[in-house]
């Protein structure tokens, strides 16, 4: 082999790449929009020749998103070698919103910056508002699986190409869901409604009371039963209620301009009058109870329980459960089992309303005599004649007797006055 051939190769070759092999490279790639803008958030990498001897011969840089100024700033080197020919082209890619684009420069022959536009893409800017025109901060706006939050001006920025776009707008629990048109720059405005609401907190009877309403994770205190939000967003937005110790959670519908009327039953029922009777042989208690608030949540008929045990018994003797049923409105029957006459019976009574509020009260009753009880083989009554009375048995009244003797000394004291003027 001739060495003089060989060496007049790695000569050319050393001249040809003198350019770029070893280099160092610093500089900036900026990133415009389809007229030109700078894109900031653009995300940026470069592909270059290293000069590695073995492995990869390419290498790519870590993605860098570009500053306000759609700038992103890079330094690279080649490490130099002769065993082969160096590229020295460098690719600098952009890519946003799903574009991308790439600029093949040659090494210390470009200019600073390095230059790539994406020429589809345009600038959206949302703005959501309340109903009066005015910002709303903090409020969200979701494209494309995307979600920013608005500055103070009501404000939020997105880079888009050409198409149409679903969007989600909300804040708190307003919410706002459409579609629009991107063919240029474009603006587009949400406005977002709010309403007053107003909550009267009271127990059964009307009587406000102090409570605290949560709603948005604030919680407030209602002074007197009542409290007002002034500036509520959203069509169905969840409260909670605490009024003494006890939680009422819900949820407002603020288009109504309803005022929300929150009512604890704290009250217990009230027993009224409590008689005894006798009915087809069967001893009975009939009840009266009421729920006398206002507001009250009504009587738990099916919570209605009479026990009872005869007397003498003492705490050991448990208690029987009578027969109870409604026999009206706010009245009920306690219906017992077959019961002696003349004997003293222990009940005692308990019902809830649908609060859960329990009332209980227990007293005593003497069982009836029967009178004149139905046959209860023939469901007829008896039909046996009572004795006649000693003054029946005389056939002629007492009364009449004494009546004719007094009639009897009035005539003969007349006659003898008449004699006795007479002489």
């Amino acid at each position: 082999m001739d060495f003089r051939y060989i060496a007049a190769f790695l000569l050319i070759a050393t001249v040809a790449y003198a350019d770029c092999v070893g280099y160092t490279e610093s500089f900036d790639v900026r990133v415009l929009d389809a007229k030109y803008r700078a894109l900031p958030n653009a995300n940026v990498t470069v592909t270059y020749d290293r000069g590695a001897s073995f492995g990869e011969q390419y290498f790519t840089t870590q993605p860098q998103a570009t500053n306000s100024n759609g700038i992103a700033h890079f330094v690279i080197y080649n490490q130099g070698t002769l065993t082969r020919g160096i590229d020295c082209k460098i690719i600098a890619n952009a890519s946003m919103e799903g574009t991308s684009a790439s600029t093949t420069v040659t090494v210390k022959e470009h200019g600073d910056p390095v230059d790539v536009v994406l020429k589809t893409l345009y600038p959206v800017r949302f703005y959501v508002r309340d109903q009066l025109g005015r910002p709303l901060e903090n409020a969200s706006v979701a494209i494309k699986n995307r979600t920013m939050h608005t500055d103070a001006n009501g404000e939020v920025s997105f880079y888009l190409q050409a198409g149409t776009y679903r969007y989600l707008a909300s804040y708190l629990d307003a919410k706002q869901e459409s579609s629009f048109e991107v063919e240029n720059d474009t603006e587009y405005e949400v406005k977002l409604a709010f309403y007053k609401v107003v909550f009267d907190v009271s127990d059964d009877t009307g009587a406000p009371l102090a409570a605290s309403v949560t709603m948005f994770n604030r919680t407030f205190e209602a002074q007197d039963g009542h409290f007002e939000f002034d500036k509520v967003f959203g069509e169905e937005v969840p409260y909670s209620v605490t009024a003494r110790g006890i939680v009422s959670d819900g949820t407002v519908i603020p288009a109504s301009n309803q005022p929300v009327v929150v009512v604890y039953d704290i009250h217990a029922p009230t027993f009224g009058a409590i008689k005894p009777e006798v009915f087809n042989d069967k001893q009975r208690l009939q009840i009266s109870v009421s729920d006398l608030g206002k507001l009250a949540s009504g009587l738990d008929l099916q919570s209605m329980k009479v026990s009872y045990k005869m007397e003498p018994a003492d705490e050991n003797v448990p208690w029987n459960d009578a027969v109870v049923f409604t026999a009206g409105r706010n009245q009920f029957t306690a219906e017992f089992a077959q019961l002696p006459p003349n004997r003293i019976v222990d009940f005692k009574a308990e019902i809830k309303d649908k609060a859960g509020n329990k009332a209980e009260i227990d007293g005593k009753f003497t069982t009836l005599v029967l009178v004149q009880p139905k046959n209860e083989s023939n469901g007829t009554k008896n039909q046996t004649n009572t004795q006649p009375t000693t003054q029946e048995q005389q056939g002629i009244p007492l009364s009449y007797i004494i009546g004719g003797a007094i009639v009897a000394l009035l005539a003969v004291s007349l006659v003898f006055r008449l004699k006795t003027k007479t002489s």
